[in-house]
């Protein structure tokens, strides 16, 4: 894995916690490169949630090493300040509850709102923040970093070529009218995540319906975490390939396969989400269900770009 190195101490720095998967990663990726540019800081990174996970949890690496991403580390020192906020005692519990009353000018340690990491929280463009400022959550829109797009796109492009069957898919995903479907069944189907819950196969069926009347010959890429039970219980009347030869451990692959396809139908992942950003062409089509939390009500105003297309669930 591509590991970035520490830098030098600076005394104003942005510094953002890194937890979760790949596409949790590149959204706390883009927010603080947004935010670093805007409040004119240095932009760092606390990696220490890789190396204490919840066992019970599936477990993540860090991933963004396999873009030409802008990673700095922060020094334990830096780090030092904020390890009172962060762990799951009854301590770091009380503090985080009680740092939700101060204003963000009046703390260093800024947490995001439970619930509302699919939220644009437009105070944090606007307020004076402390010289080091460390920030814990999910930002979860696009509205964080629309402004740098251009910047995001161009950290998001891929640092390795693909190997060689990869390349192959490649060029038959390019030269068809190929539109990606994500499909999220493996760590979603668990009692542990049960407050995500796993889309009903309706959501794509209705979603493969419209697209299929808004575009000739359509050819589907099915992408999963669980391939097999993909592949046993979504049937399909157009050609399809259930793509299965990169697994979990090549997984930034099947990112930048589906980035490559010209139309998607999203699951409730933020993976198919940066996979349909990334892939934005003309004329591109995006379907995407109206809930990504199966079992609990949480908004998603700021959540999907606003020409997607959202399909109730």
């Amino acid at each position: 894995m591509d590991k970035p190195a520490n830098q030098p101490k600076s005394q104003d720095a942005i510094i953002v916690r890194l937890l979760g998967g790949l596409g949790n990663q590149m959204f706390q990726y883009a927010f603080g490169r947004s935010m670093s540019i805007l409040h004119g800081r240095e932009l760092k990174f606390d990696l220490g949630f890789y190396n204490k996970q919840n066992s019970k949890w599936a477990q993540r690496t860090y991933a963004l090493g396999n873009f030409n991403t802008q990673v700095q580390l922060a020094t334990k020192q830096e780090l030092k300040p904020f390890q009172k906020y962060l762990g799951q005692n009854l301590l770091s519990k009380f503090l985080r509850r009680i740092s939700a009353f101060f204003p963000y000018s009046a703390k260093s340690y800024i947490l995001e709102n439970p619930g509302q990491n699919f939220a644009f929280n437009a105070r944090l463009f606007k307020t004076k923040l402390k010289p080091k400022a460390y920030f814990d959550g999910f930002w979860q829109t696009e509205k964080y970093f629309l402004d740098i797009e251009d910047i995001i796109r161009k950290d998001f492009t891929f640092k390795h070529e693909p190997d060689e069957a990869n390349r192959k898919m490649l060029e038959q995903i390019t030269s068809a009218n190929s539109a990606a479907i994500h499909i999220r069944h493996g760590d979603n189907a668990t009692k542990i995540a049960a407050h995500h819950g796993v889309l009903p196969l309706e959501y794509y069926y209705d979603s493969i319906d419209q697209l299929a009347k808004l575009i000739d010959n359509p050819f589907f890429y099915i992408f999963s975490d669980d391939i097999n039970w993909a592949e046993d219980n979504l049937k399909l009347n157009y050609p399809a390939v259930f793509v299965s030869h990169n697994g979990e451990e090549k997984h930034i692959e099947d990112l930048r396969l589906m980035s490559a396809c010209k139309h998607h139908i999203i699951g409730n992942s933020t993976f198919s989400w940066w996979g349909a950003w990334l892939g934005q062409k003309p004329g591109q089509k995006v379907f995407a269900p109206s809930r990504y939390h199966m079992n609990v009500n949480i908004t998603m105003n700021d959540y999907y770009p606003s020409h997607w297309n959202i399909v109730n669930v």
